[in-house]
């Protein structure tokens, strides 16, 4: 939300951004009731998360049911269909058979490789259940042991890391959690990519069955070390922990991060476009 906020305002596009109070993020207008802004929004922009059937998002739509409704940075997923098509525009990450891109990424950070002999942090990252995608469809338990039972074999210190933002879990708290670990086990889209580009090798497992966002997405950027849940074992993560840590992977994180920022740059470029193209 925050680089899409600053290339709209790049581009001469005026705007309120909105968050509920108990955030307390500095320079939003916050915002406990949407229902007492329902005479002032033309065009309401839903940034980032799933486009799911949920009583919030279904409210948000009713309540500006005047205003033109775009989502862009979003995933759209099977099952969800009604309330997508609430929306007049979609620019989304993935569910769509043309993908943008993720808005979350705007720099990249040189890959460290750490001093010989230090004992490596991990961070891990983890999405936890995921009901969106249907009853039974994501292994997020399989998925969890089998990341931190690599920890715990290759004897490495751990930080758990929540990417939500919160009271108490700010942005500037889960970016410095970033910024002090070696490399990071994660199940969640924004772990892998705001793992890679603060330079950290990244392990990732994506959890749902038949595969949800995560290793698609990381394929596109061609980061080689995500698997489905399906192929996950211990054997082959053992592996390619060894690997890892035997030759850090220097040139492979230096060019997901080259397409990271191209893609990312693109999906903004075109999010302003479709916006401006509604007012």
């Amino acid at each position: 939300m925050k680089n899409l906020s600053a290339a709209l305002r790049q581009a001469g596009h005026e705007h309120n951004v909105l968050s509920h109070p108990t955030l307390g993020i500095a320079g939003h207008r916050q915002i406990s009731d949407l229902f007492d802004m329902r005479r002032e929004i033309e065009t309401l922009v839903f940034v980032c998360g799933p486009i799911v059937q949920a009583d919030q998002l279904a409210d948000l739509l009713t309540v500006h049911r005047n205003a033109r409704k775009i989502a862009v940075g979003v995933s759209v997923i099977s099952g969800h269909q009604d309330i997508a098509a609430r929306f007049d525009a979609i620019l989304a990450r993935d569910g769509l058979p043309r993908p943008s891109f993720d808005l979350a990424i705007l720099r990249s950070e040189p890959c460290a490789v750490p001093p010989t002999g230090k004992r490596l942090k991990a961070g891990l990252c983890f999405r936890g259940d995921q009901q969106d995608y249907g009853a039974g469809m994501t292994e997020w338990l399989r998925a969890e042991r089998l990341l931190s039972q690599l920890a715990e074999a290759f004897g490495l210190e751990t930080e758990p890391i929540d990417t939500v933002l919160r009271p108490g879990n700010e942005a500037a708290k889960i970016e410095r959690q970033f910024e002090t670990v070696d490399l990071i086990l994660t199940t969640r889209l924004h772990g892998s990519l705001y793992g890679l580009s603060k330079g950290k090798p990244v392990i990732a497992i994506d959890q749902v069955r038949g595969m949800g966002k995560v290793k698609p997405i990381l394929d596109r950027i061609g980061w080689p070390l995500a698997y489905s849940i399906e192929e996950a074992n211990e054997t082959s993560l053992a592996d390619q922990m060894r690997r890892t840590l035997a030759e850090w992977p220097v040139e492979a994180l230096t060019s997901s991060q080259t397409t990271i920022l191209h893609l990312s740059s693109k999906a903004r470029a075109d999010a302003v476009a479709l916006i401006a193209q509604a007012r």
